[in-house]
């Protein structure tokens, strides 16, 4: 139990830019092109649907890290996007071909 004299700290996430060295999130959203960060958003506010149609937050649909690691990745299959950050057997089952379909949607944005 932390009663005042304890110190403690919290990690910070942090997201691999371009194999230099880790980011956080938001700092890795500034290097993003203006087509890209179209992309994000699109991701972002389909990802916001989807949690308040289940009634969970966003991060359980998936993380803002999974999300940029789609823009990156731009996959175009299953296959490739079981390779993006955060994306498993149950949440490529569940979300993939809708995720998957947003991506195309912006797929002619440089």
């Amino acid at each position: 139990m932390l009663t005042g004299r304890d110190r403690f700290s919290l990690r910070k996430d942090t997201v691999a830019v371009s194999g230099r060295t880790p980011q956080r999130p938001k700092a890795a959203l500034g290097e993003l092109s203006q087509g890209d960060q179209i992309l994000f958003e699109a991701l972002k506010q389909r990802r916001s649907a989807l949690a308040k149609a289940q009634g969970v937050p966003a991060y359980v649909i998936f993380a803002d890290r999974a999300l940029l690691d789609m823009v990156r990745r731009r996959p175009k299959t299953a296959a490739e996007m079981s390779e993006v950050h955060g994306v498993g057997e149950a949440k490529l089952a569940q979300f993939g071909t809708v995720f998957l379909d947003v991506i195309r949607e912006h797929g002619a944005l440089p």
